[in-house]
């Protein structure tokens, strides 16, 4: 049986920003780094009986259904439970359900003062922390982020797999046009259907309690939840001008032009017209293997 080409995650346990720098940051590689988040408050302090302290009568939205194969929004859903009775179903048994781009810092403000941003980069975006929650067996499917930043992520409960892939396979992944996503499901590859996918050199690790991720700028990422938990994203823009500009060519071209032009067509067409165009431009890329 056909799997995907991954090698390991370097693992740094212990790094100085000059080494960050000139091995990770400048290349642009990922690293699982040991020591990021040593002397938070938070390592010891975030659990889920914390949080339920703190606002288990919040209503928040959760995330069942994956975006593959599928032309409908994944910022899209019906559903909503109370915060504590969501920590419960993640802490206690296995489910789809997720929760992301749900600002957990506005409803609890001092959680911003159990962590800080250690001194590796420059140009974290100080306002934009993210917390994401998930059940054992839920996933995030395989995409980049639309702004294009450096992204820090701690891992506090549970444990995670992480598949990623540099921008320069994009193609080989059959991204859509106008878009940072495919319709492939990582987890599940069709190699009959995406052979090109073979090609595609990525890196894999799994990330456990107290370790963060470096995954760089423009690198596609899928996650696994091999246990219910949790963990907080970090954002840093990049030094390089030219992506700083990118990444608001590609948030218009997300949020305006592929909007307008799925009202106009229909969604599900879009999308169709979409995935053929993918696979036309992977079929025209050199081969690698």
């Amino acid at each position: 049986m056909a799997a995907l080409n991954l090698i390991p995650i370097p693992i740094s346990e212990e790094i100085s920003r000059e080494e960050f720098q000139k091995g990770f940051a400048k290349p642009n590689k990922p690293v699982v780094l040991k020591n990021y988040s040593l002397g938070w408050p938070a390592r010891k302090k975030w659990t889920f009986e914390y949080f339920k302290s703190q606002h288990a009568d919040l209503m928040v939205p959760v995330y069942k259904e994956a975006f593959a194969n599928s032309g409908t929004s994944y910022t899209s859903t019906d559903n909503k439970m109370l915060f504590g009775d969501y920590l419960d179903l993640i802490a206690t048994t296995s489910t789809h359900y997720r929760m992301f781009l749900f600002n957990i810092f506005k409803h609890i403000p001092s959680l911003c003062n159990d962590f800080f941003y250690p001194d590796i980069i420059d140009r974290y975006l100080t306002k934009y922390p993210f917390m994401f929650f998930g059940g054992a067996t839920s996933w995030v499917d395989v995409h980049y982020d639309l702004d294009l930043s450096h992204v820090f992520l701690t891992q506090f409960y549970g444990k995670k797999r992480v598949i990623l892939f540099g921008p320069e396979y994009s193609n080989y992944l059959y991204r859509h046009p106008l878009t940072v996503s495919c319709n492939i499901d990582i987890g599940n590859p069709d190699f009959e259907c995406y052979p090109r996918l073979k090609e595609a050199q990525g890196y894999e690790c799994t990330l456990d309690s107290g370790d963060t991720l470096f995954i760089p700028t423009g690198y596609w990422h899928y996650i696994y939840y091999l246990e219910g938990g949790f963990a907080l994203s970090l954002r840093a823009r990049p030094d390089s001008l030219t992506k700083r500009l990118l990444s608001g060519v590609k948030i218009f071209n997300l949020t305006i032009l592929d909007h307008h032009i799925s009202r106009f067509l229909g969604v599900q067409r879009w999308y169709n017209m979409k995935e053929k165009m993918a696979v036309n431009t992977a079929n025209k890329q050199p081969k690698l293997l």
